[in-house]
């Protein structure tokens, strides 16, 4: 990864990854994005999101304005394989324990 890969698009190549996390999102996405450096337009473009904004990545660039590019750095990023929404490592995840 030469450039570095914004929160927004660490968010939603989690959600991508996370079941759990994405159905938080838009279960009640005001109370997951607390604490996110969002724009207004990137907090505006997850608020649109749905269940069928994950079919594909294509439809997830689409949808969210992320580069294709980023948007696949984001998915393999470590913070977004390992990190949680809400800041737990993906092991303590499970187990409910921090």
């Amino acid at each position: 990864m030469s450039e570095r890969v914004r929160d927004f698009a660490l968010l939603i190549g989690h959600v991508w990854r996370c079941g759990t996390c994405r159905d938080a999102l838009l279960e009640r996405p005001e109370t997951v994005l607390v604490g996110y450096k969002l724009t207004e337009e990137q907090r505006e473009a997850v608020l649109k999101l749905t269940e069928d904004s994950f079919q594909t990545t294509m439809k997830l660039v689409e949808q969210t304005g992320i580069g294709d590019r980023e948007l696949n750095e984001a998915i393999d990023h470590p913070r977004a394989r390992l990190r949680h929404l809400n800041g737990l490592k993906a092991e303590n995840w499970i187990t409910g324990s921090r």
